[in-house]
């Protein structure tokens, strides 16, 4: 749900679904600004470069259905 992935993220729902990535394309032709191209969430993923590098390995990304564990903060990982 929403409020579990805002909690994970260490936010509120608000905060959660306000921001996200995305990429844009833009073109200046005769003094216009033209948006050309426009993706986000799952479509960024071609310009993602660790995922067709993990894609490659034995395991993949080694990740459950729900959530992506392998991505994390810098300090929510445990420690050797």
């Amino acid at each position: 749900t929403v409020e579990l992935l805002a909690g994970m993220c260490g936010t509120d729902v608000l905060g959660y679904v306000t921001e996200g990535p995305g990429l844009s394309a833009y073109a200046l032709s005769d003094g216009t600004v033209y948006r050309t191209y426009v993706t986000t969430a799952r479509g960024l993923e071609p310009a993602m470069a660790y995922y067709a590098l993990l894609d490659r390995t034995p395991r993949g990304r080694d990740e459950s259905d729900t959530i992506p564990l392998w991505v994390r903060r810098h300090d929510e990982y445990e420690m050797s």
